[in-house]
């Protein structure tokens, strides 16, 4: 896998930066997310019973 600087992709720059930065947020406040939800269903388990 070759990484690419921003000044070697084809698409166009400005475009490109906005639509990696949003990815990048979604998929960290996904990631983040499902690991609150795991932690609370997991507390619920060990504090509910």
């Amino acid at each position: 896998m070759t990484e690419r600087n921003e000044r070697g992709s084809s698409v166009p720059v400005e475009g490109s930066q906005s639509m990696r930065l949003f990815f990048s947020w979604a998929l960290v406040s996904v990631l983040l997310g499902y690991g609150v939800v795991q932690t609370v269903i997991t507390a619920a388990k060990l504090f509910g019973n």
